[in-house]
């Protein structure tokens, strides 16, 4: 049940204007849900994720800036906005005309 709740969520997330595709992954890198375009090796994408997530959670301890709550990485075509779950990572991968803010 647990499982269909968060494709559930994804998609409605999905549904966002200037959203791409979303994922949760777990610290680990295993994905534990995705819902991502048509190309994109979910994957290698969710280790990648957890892998930077991890880097970045460390940089921020490191510096005295506490626990990290969110991270985004921006390229010319898009940004892709990670955000702690507790146990997991949300991914978000959004196109280039979406503006964020986190309030």
């Amino acid at each position: 049940m647990g499982g269909i709740l968060i494709d559930r969520i994804l998609s409605d997330l999905n549904k966002t204007e200037g959203i791409k595709g979303s994922m949760i992954v777990g610290k680990d890198g295993l994905v534990i849900a995705s819902q991502l375009p048509s190309g994109v090796d979910s994957e290698l994408i969710g280790a990648m994720a957890s892998a930077a997530y991890g880097s970045a959670e460390r940089t921020a301890a490191e510096i005295n800036q506490g626990a990290l709550e969110q991270m985004m990485i921006e390229g010319a075509h898009g940004k892709t906005i990670m955000v702690d779950a507790g146990d997991g990572i949300l991914a978000v991968l959004t196109d280039s005309k979406l503006t964020y803010s986190h309030e």
